[in-house]
């Protein structure tokens, strides 16, 4: 007769024991280790080397602890700049474009976009058309840099121009709610070149973020979330910018998206949440692609790219970003 060898209950009860003080004491994962909540948290491993050149920023005034103009374009691929060069010299004209293509001396900036995709390697460069994703596209800088260099033709204005494109406020720029990979990365950038501006003497202040973003949010989760995102958002930045801050705050000013099919279905929630969020302080704004006649289903021709504006409204998205900030920034 064969014999079967049962545990005890007192074994058993061992190593049920030992089995859950394992588990208790192993450390929590770091974000960058932990499998993501696909609903709330996404963390990239992002690249924050932010070079500083050894020569001092162009156009910086003789008298030292001057303040100069400062004005940050955040967002993904509308403000990266991703409409087609081309298009935008067949739309207006040779003449007119060679001033585009030549450049403002007197609107800088320094961009990082796509984690390092294209960069100006931390230098303040003339805005001009090569400061989008890539050779042959240009973002809203340009119109941006036109209105700029015509309010104020005795002074240098910055800006310091950070966007992922394709990424989502919920996800990326956030996780939980919380200042996310994106927005660490992010403000590592600003504040690196803002630091670099007061080492050469200058007292940099930032009176306006121009805000395109949004596109990668029209799912209806994330888009029921953009609301109270936006908020957390807009505050981590003033927040964390405020030694930095312009006399009177920092505004923020907020570009609508599009109705284009890649922003379906939830658009009009973001664009409301947008809207929103401008009703609940004068420092902030809002304004409406739909309602100013954007377009994204030109180009290019017979074939559009439908997640990007159209060349000569990539140019208007700048110009109304400009505008915006020249007339908060003169206290109109």
């Amino acid at each position: 007769m064969s014999h079967l060898i049962r545990p005890s209950f007192s074994l058993l009860f061992l190593v049920l024991l030992i089995s859950n003080l394992l588990i208790a004491c192993t450390p929590t994962p770091t974000p960058e280790a932990s499998t993501p909540d696909p609903a709330e948290t996404q963390w990239l491993n992002m690249n924050t080397d932010y070079p500083v050149p050894s020569a001092p920023p162009a156009g910086l005034p003789a008298e030292e602890g001057k303040p100069v103009k400062v004005i940050l374009l955040l967002g993904q691929s509308n403000a990266t700049g991703s409409s087609i060069c081309a298009y935008l010299k067949d739309n207006i004209g040779e003449e007119a474009y060679a001033v585009y293509e030549k450049g403002f001396e007197s609107v800088r900036i320094n961009y990082c976009l796509d984690d390092h995709n294209a960069t100006s390697n931390g230098a303040f460069v003339p805005v001009d058309m090569t400061c989008g994703a890539t050779n042959g596209f240009f973002g809203p800088e340009v119109g941006m840099a036109e209105v700029l260099a015509a309010a104020y033709p005795e002074e240098t204005v910055y800006i310091l121009k950070y966007t992922m494109s394709g990424y989502s406020l919920h996800h990326h720029w956030l996780c939980a709610g919380d200042r996310g990979s994106v927005y660490e990365a992010c403000m590592a950038f600003v504040t690196t070149h803002l630091d670099n501006l007061r080492a050469h003497g200058a007292d940099p202040r930032v009176g306006v973020i121009c805000w395109m973003q949004g596109e990668s949010d029209t799912t209806d989760f994330k888009a029921a979330h953009y609301y109270d995102n936006q908020v957390a958002f807009a505050s981590y930045l003033r927040e964390d910018l405020a030694s930095y801050a312009a006399e009177g705050g920092i505004h923020f000013v907020d570009a609508g998206i599009s109705d284009s099919p890649y922003c379906e279905p939830a658009y009009p929630t973001v664009n409301a949440a947008k809207e929103q969020f401008s009703k609940l302080s004068p420092l902030n704004h809002y304004f409406s692609t739909i309602d100013l006649g954007f377009t994204i289903h030109k180009e290019p021709e017979g074939d559009p790219d439908w997640g990007h504006y159209d060349s000569v409204w990539e140019l208007e998205l700048g110009r109304v970003l400009g505008r915006m900030a020249a007339e908060i920034m003169n206290g109109d």
